[in-house]
């Protein structure tokens, strides 16, 4: 026999989540009228209050807050049932959402989906380019199968996403033929010379800065910029120097040359790439692929 009517439960569930009845019925499409109604049934068939109400605004009992955390893995159980479900797409094709933060290289994205159409030439693929928060929101809601981005996920997150660290790239000192001859000594010859970084949201940012203040070097900083790309043509351009993962730089088209500034320097800077995945009971197979298999061609 059923407990209690799972309706019931949803009604609850989602009420809790968005924090208000209103906005719940909304979402619901049911009428705030009815929603009060078949949560006070709910509340009696537990025998348990489940929110204090101080006029609109109501706050999970302790006994509420119990319920909320079933609840929750129950409901998250069902959205997974149908993201593994949906994991196969079309004629058998298996699907994988994928959500990209905007600090990750063009090239190592490329890279990724190029071993997932060889170990799987009829995947289909989805691709998403966002903020990283919104991003794990939706790799929470199975709206997304894995994120990539260039930091891991800290503090209560951390209980229901996974990270694995799948790329370690290094990064070096680029600039155009006529700003190489220049400078050509790092990292003395970078005090005082401009320089393009990444924004300061960038776990490379923030090493740069860390590499300037060990050897006391004050470069002249032409701008923060995000795009990777954008950045490249500048330093093309004779804009400045650079700091650039290595694997954009090998794969930059052949007539348009970036030097790298003193090879035999070593900055120990790199650009990382994490893999977020959310905790599920059975694992996209793609993803265990990608974790088990996938390198970048460095």
């Amino acid at each position: 026999m059923i407990p209690f009517n799972y309706h019931h439960l949803y009604y609850f569930y989602t009420i809790a989540k968005i924090g208000s009845i209103s906005k719940a019925s909304e979402t619901l499409h049911v009428g705030q009228p009815a929603l009060s109604s078949q949560l006070k049934q709910f509340e009696n068939y537990l025998n348990l209050k489940l929110f204090e109400r101080e006029g609109r605004k109501i706050t999970l009992t302790e006994g509420g807050r119990y319920v909320l955390s079933y609840a929750t893995e129950i409901f998250d159980i069902g959205m997974e049932l149908m993201d593994g479900l949906g994991d196969r797409s079309q004629k058998g094709r298996l699907k994988i959402q994928i959500g990209v933060s905007s600090f990750i290289p063009k090239t190592a994205v490329a890279a990724l989906l190029n071993f997932l159409l060889k170990i799987e030439p009829e995947v289909y693929i989805s691709v998403r380019e966002d903020k990283t928060e919104l991003l794990i929101e939706n790799l929470k809601t199975h709206l997304l199968d894995l994120v990539l981005t260039d930091t891991p996920m800290q503090s209560i997150i951390q209980k229901e996403i996974e990270n694995y660290l799948i790329a370690k790239i290094p990064v070096v000192f680029c600039a155009c033929p006529a700003l190489a001859r220049k400078y050509k000594k790092l990292p003395k010859d970078l005090d005082g010379a401009p320089v393009l970084l990444p924004t300061t949201q960038s776990q490379v940012y923030q090493a740069v800065q860390e590499y300037f203040i060990t050897h006391k070097i004050k470069p002249k900083i032409v701008g923060e910029i995000q795009d990777i790309e954008l950045v490249r043509r500048l330093v093309l351009s004779g804009a400045g120097v650079a700091p650039l993962n290595i694997l954009t730089v090998t794969q930059a088209p052949s007539k348009e040359p970036l030097v790298i500034l003193d090879k035999k320097s070593r900055y120990n800077i790199f650009d990382n790439i994490y893999l977020l995945t959310k905790k599920r009971k059975k694992k996209h197979p793609l993803i265990l692929k990608i974790i088990d298999q996938f390198k970048l061609p460095i």
